[in-house]
């Protein structure tokens, strides 16, 4: 190994130590962030009223999907089947958060549409990953 192969290694691993730094503060606002949503709900409501915002949710997935992308940071030296694994889940978390809470009602049929065929897409492609042939050809 050279000396730029070196700095570029080094350099690789700061920027993850970097950026797994930034997430898990990300992470712990998000956190705290739900923890105060929800309290502010659940004092706010009662018998009458049964009607409580689902303003969390997007902040449940945010905190998913920034644990799912440090997992692939951890997975550093492990098999490239696994990280493209990781981000095959992290794409179908994020895809998942914005069905949840998107508006039906002001989106037109080609978005619908489009959003299926993409779900269906990463999830054929994860299923091809999974596959046990695959695993075999690799060992």
């Amino acid at each position: 190994m050279n000396i730029l192969d070196k700095i570029i290694h080094s350099t690789e691993k700061t920027i993850y130590y970097i950026l797994s730094f930034l997430l898990l503060l990300f992470v712990t606002y998000e956190v705290f962030d739900l923890v105060t949503l929800f309290y502010e709900e659940v004092t706010k409501a009662s018998i009458e009223n049964k009607s409580i915002a689902l303003t969390g949710v997007p902040l449940f997935f945010n905190i998913i999907i920034a644990l799912e992308i440090m997992e692939t940071f951890k997975s550093n030296n492990e098999n490239i089947l696994r990280k493209v694994k990781l981000i095959l889940l992290i794409a179908l978390t994020a895809i998942a958060r914005k069905v949840i809470t998107m508006d039906v009602k002001h989106i037109g049929f080609e978005t619908e549409l489009g959003i299926s065929i993409l779900i269906l897409a990463i999830c054929i492609g994860y299923l091809i990953l999974n596959n046990p042939r695959l695993h075999k050809k690799q060992k």
